[in-house]
């Protein structure tokens, strides 16, 4: 059975971002999104499983640090603040993506057309999803491969 593990990066965690420097369809430009990983890596996270804007006003981001420990937080989107956190001993899975994979991604995601970020999904079979929108500003999916993050196909809805 194929596990997908979405990795949906809002601009509320970027500390003083506000959820209204989000645009309108929901995707994040480069600083806004190089600035959400800055705080989830303050925070100690090291590799990510999922990031998701719940109800336009909380942020739950799920992932590891390195020494192994799950984090499974929620933030306020208008200020990055905690306002729920559970941790539980675990494994690092190697489908998950660290910070350094997670930017490599997003370049070649880039190179390939996306203009603003929206998702990424890993799967544990070393497939990723990345969407958003290219620079006329339509929907693109962009799929490639975990393991060298080359890019295997490119559809526009």
């Amino acid at each position: 059975m194929k596990r997908l593990h979405w990795l949906v990066i809002p601009a509320a965690l970027s500390g003083g971002l506000a959820t209204t420097a989000m645009a309108d369809d929901g995707s994040l430009s480069d600083s806004q999104l190089d600035r959400l990983l800055e705080r989830a890596s303050q925070y100690g996270f090291t590799q990510y499983e999922e990031i998701s804007l719940d109800d336009g006003e909380r942020v739950e981001i799920e992932g590891w640090r390195d020494d192994g420990w799950h984090l499974d937080v929620d933030m306020l989107a208008s200020s990055g603040e905690l306002v729920h956190e559970e941790q539980s001993k675990s494994q690092i899975p190697d489908w998950s993506l660290s910070g350094d994979e997670l930017r490599q991604a997003l370049a070649s995601a880039r190179e390939a057309g996306l203009q603003r970020f929206g998702q990424l999904d890993v799967d544990d079979n070393g497939h990723l999803e990345i969407e958003g929108y290219d620079t006329q500003a339509r929907e693109v999916e962009i799929r490639m491969n975990r393991s060298d993050f080359s890019v295997i196909g490119v559809d526009h809805d």
